[in-house]
């Protein structure tokens, strides 16, 4: 007899056999205890996950000698001619290779004769959203209303390519992904059948190269074996693979965290000159970050992650160094490289470049952190005596926070403290009274502190009256109290016109001041603790009366 690949071989052949699709299979078999079997099925699903196998299996079930059976014997004719694939009554059809209209009328005109020697015709047609329109179209009529000996299961890996006339007369299963655990166990299965010696490790890796598809996995076990013969090593496995050693990806990992870029770059050295390809190593790198994050955060990550007890360790050992969001921030920096490593030509030198990024990645602070040290921050420049303490409902304020509160001034507001108050400020008095917002944006802020503001006007403008009025005073202490959490004195002074020689002297004199205050600015404590908190820079320093 020929040689029957494993995919062929190890062909599930009952319902029972049929790995991960329970769900499916059951619904099939309680269809035919009950004599609800339908006309027409779409299975639908990624490759390998068992679409033809169902079908075959379910044609068999329908047309057994011993049936219709849920479990069909795979001893008669008909199981055997199904499974051997040369019934007459079960016809497979390629969609690819019969996309045409005039395929589908000839499908029509042999539809309408009786099955040779089966109870059902069964029309198999993979790949059917292959198929042109107007062969859908033709083929609409004889999906609705088949004849009683006619049964069609079509399957597909794209549905949304597929007519909704056509799904709508169809019964549609979706098979998912089969599991890792399931990959594992068949394979198991086989190797101990054909005497294989390899290791539990070795199989995991080929489980989870074939990313959910049974055949692939299967397909990759059998080249393997060509590869290595009846014995084979993990190293072997990944050779063929072409998956990095894991005493690599902990070495990288581990020098990422210390951020040595030395290091780093000297690991993707030794990777690029062992000979792997580098956008395949690039996944192998990008799964050890999301790895670490597993550990970091899963109280099971032997669940989704396949390493041994003591890869298990070190990995808890790394991401005891490392926060998640920091793993997280990693993460995305390499994953961003992705669309430039397929396309480039020179991928040694961008994941070179992306790794460097990543060693210079500055840590980020948590969310709530953050949102404490601005009211932290808030309160001290408005004068407040705030604490280190979070409000209800905030995380612990760490002792770093608490150490710059103890540090930071208590006197007022910064010059960039006082434009944001007084704009502030400006729009309440523009909501309440909008004639007197306008007068004070003529005025001159003189002076801003948690207990005064004071307004300088020229004596003799029509301004110093109107803005002086008892009833605008109310409103300018009414909104300075909503504004700084306090009474407030409003207080109205005399402030030189334009032409006054004090501006002009004050414009002379101004390079100077400026100079001055660009020097307080940045040594004031205030300033460094921000600056040093949030990663900043001074950019620019603005003079405000």
């Amino acid at each position: 007899m020929s040689y029957l690949v494993f995919a062929r071989k190890w062909r599930p052949q009952t319902f029972e056999e049929v790995v991960d699709q329970k769900h499916i299979a059951q619904t099939l078999q309680n269809a035919i205890r009950s004599n609800r079997v339908a006309h027409a099925f779409l299975f639908t699903g990624e490759r390998g996950v068992g679409k033809t196998s169902v079908a075959r299996i379910l044609a068999k079930a329908l047309n057994c000698a011993e049936g219709p059976t849920p479990s069909p014997c795979n001893r008669c004719q008909s199981c055997i001619e199904i499974t051997k694939g040369i019934s007459m009554d079960v016809l497979e059809i390629d969609g690819a290779s019969n996309t045409g209209v005039d395929d589908i009328r000839e499908l029509r005109e042999k539809i309408r004769y009786v099955p040779v020697s089966s109870r059902y015709k069964v029309y198999i047609i993979d790949e059917v959203h292959m198929l042109s329109t107007s062969a859908f179209n033709a083929l609409l009529k004889t999906l609705e209303e088949p004849p009683p000996h006619a049964i069609f299961i079509l399957a597909t890996t794209e549905p949304h390519k597929i007519p909704d006339t056509i799904l709508s007369r169809c019964q549609r299963f979706d098979f998912k992904r089969i599991s890792l655990p399931g990959i594992m166990d068949n394979l198991k299965k086989i190797v101990s059948d054909e005497k294989i010696e390899i290791s539990e490790r070795a199989l995991f890796l080929i489980a989870q190269a074939a990313e959910g598809s049974m055949r692939d996995a299967q397909s990759i076990l059998e080249r393997i074996i060509s590869y290595a013969g009846e014995k084979v090593s993990e190293e072997q496995v990944r050779e063929v693979l072409g998956v990095l050693d894991q005493r690599l990806l902990s070495e990288f990992s581990s020098a990422l965290i210390e951020r040595d870029d030395k290091k780093c770059l000297d690991v993707i050295d030794r990777i690029y000159a062992s000979g792997y390809d580098l956008k395949q190593a690039y996944y192998s790198l990008l799964e050890q970050v999301r790895n670490l994050l597993i550990v970091k955060i899963s109280p099971d990550p032997s669940r989704l992650i396949g390493l041994s007890d003591a890869g298990f360790s070190e990995l808890r050992e790394q991401s005891d160094k490392i926060s998640a969001e920091e793993i997280q921030g990693l993460f995305k920096l390499l994953l961003q490289s992705e669309e430039e490593m397929q396309r480039s030509p020179f991928p040694k030198l961008i994941l070179e470049m992306t790794i460097l990024r990543m060693v210079q990645l500055r840590p980020s602070l948590p969310l709530d952190e953050i949102i404490t040290k601005l009211r932290i921050l808030e309160g001290r420049l408005l004068g407040e005596n705030v604490q280190g303490t979070p409000a209800p409902g905030d995380s612990v304020v760490s002792e770093d926070i608490q150490s710059i509160t103890k540090e930071l001034p208590s006197s007022p507001p910064s010059s960039e403290g006082k434009e944001e108050i007084w704009r502030r400020f400006l729009e309440e008095v523009q909501r309440k009274k909008a004639s007197l917002a306008s007068m004070l944006e003529q005025a001159t802020l003189l002076t801003l502190t948690p207990e005064k503001i004071e307004i300088g006007i020229n004596q003799d403008s029509f301004l110093w009256e109107k803005i002086g009025e008892k009833e605008s005073l109310a409103i300018l202490k009414d909104t300075g109290r909503g504004i700084l959490k306090r009474d407030v004195e409003i207080k109205i002074s005399h402030y030189p016109s334009v032409t006054d020689g004090s501006v002009s002297r004050k414009t002379n004199n101004h390079k100077e001041q400026l100079k001055k205050a660009q020097e307080e600015a940045i040594n004031n404590p205030a300033v460094k603790d921000i600056l040093e908190t949030f990663g900043g820079k001074i950019v620019d320093v603005k003079i405000t009366q």
